[in-house]
């Protein structure tokens, strides 16, 4: 049994970044949808704008996000999902999947 449970917890403890609630929502609702603008996460995120940059911003620095502005009406901060971050989070998801999976 001990084997099963080594693969998926050992990619599980390299895919930290995650483990905060809020970058996985993040990366679940990119995953989903591509991209997201900043407001949007806010208000489904219900968190402060100083809080989502920071979990934005960790995102960014190990490449799994990308943001960059657009100018409508009133300017918009978008968050788009890479390539890299969405094989990162599909890795991550389908090994926590497998580790649930192990409780009976």
């Amino acid at each position: 049994m001990a084997e099963k449970v080594t693969e998926p917890l050992e990619t599980l403890e390299k895919g930290g970044i995650f483990s905060a609630q809020q970058r996985f929502t993040i990366m679940f609702l990119l995953y989903l949808h591509k991209k997201a603008g900043f407001t949007e996460l806010q208000k489904l995120l219900q968190l402060t704008p100083g809080n989502l940059n920071h979990h934005i911003r960790k995102l960014e620095e190990v490449g799994y996000v990308k943001t960059h502005h657009i100018l409508s009406w009133r300017p918009l901060k978008v968050i788009e999902i890479s390539k890299e971050g969405a094989l990162a989070f599909r890795e991550y998801a389908f090994n926590l999947r497998q580790l649930l999976e192990q409780i009976e």
